[in-house]
């Protein structure tokens, strides 16, 4: 089984050399769906040519991997919902400090597109919007001494754009809290979606303050 070749360094080498593949797609990629994905498409080489797994290392392609998660995680990609171990590379790591009460509507922003996700089955964008909400209560909490705290600009980043992508799909998918069939929310969700997009806007105000 592939399972038993992922201790061994040629079956490392190959997953570190397609994590670099993805970082160079702008993919941060969980390492156990690395190795996941690494070690069924060793399988399936073996079982094709009829040889062990250990010899069928060889014939995968680290390249050719790193298109295959791209490819999956692509949102035009159907079930790519589901794909919840792929995070954008955060190319400025740079933070912004911000008075403690800053974040308070990002987080709030986040949680309801969390709610909105996951009543419509879409896990990657609920666990990215946790994650994220994780990582600003994290940055609220630290250093409580001081009146300011400090985020990563990534984070703020990440926030408008999954804000931006849950109003969309409220507004043209028709997300909805209800999924009863009735449309008796519709003039709810509307007006979170247009919130949501002015969430999004403040987050990249926040956002602004990077250089001041």
């Amino acid at each position: 089984m592939a399972a038993d070749i992922r201790n061994t360094a040629p079956f490392k080498a190959l997953a570190a050399q397609t994590d670099a593949e993805l970082l160079t797609r702008g993919l941060e990629v969980d390492p156990v769906a690395v190795h996941n994905v690494l070690a069924h498409m060793v399988n399936l080489v073996a079982d094709r040519m009829g040889i062990q797994p250990r010899s069928a290392l060889r014939y995968v392609d680290p390249s050719a991997t790193a298109d295959t998660i791209a490819k999956a995680a692509d949102p035009a990609t159907a079930g790519a919902e589901n794909v919840h171990a792929v995070r954008p590379v955060r190319v400025d790591d740079r933070e912004v400090v911000l008075p403690r009460f800053a974040p308070g509507r990002p987080l709030m922003a986040l949680a309801q597109a969390a709610k909105y996700a996951s009543g419509n089955g879409n896990q990657r964008i609920t666990d990215h919007a946790l994650d994220l909400i994780t990582e600003l209560g994290a940055a609220t909490s630290a250093d409580l001494d001081s009146p300011d705290m400090r985020v990563a600009v990534g984070v703020l980043d990440e926030a408008a754009d999954i804000l931006e992508r849950v109003a969309a799909r409220i507004e043209t998918d028709g997300w909805s809290l209800c999924q009863c069939g009735e449309d008796h929310q519709g003039g709810l969700d509307t007006k979170v979606a247009a919130t949501m997009r002015g969430d999004a806007d403040f987050a990249r105000q926040l956002r602004a303050h990077v250089d001041n």
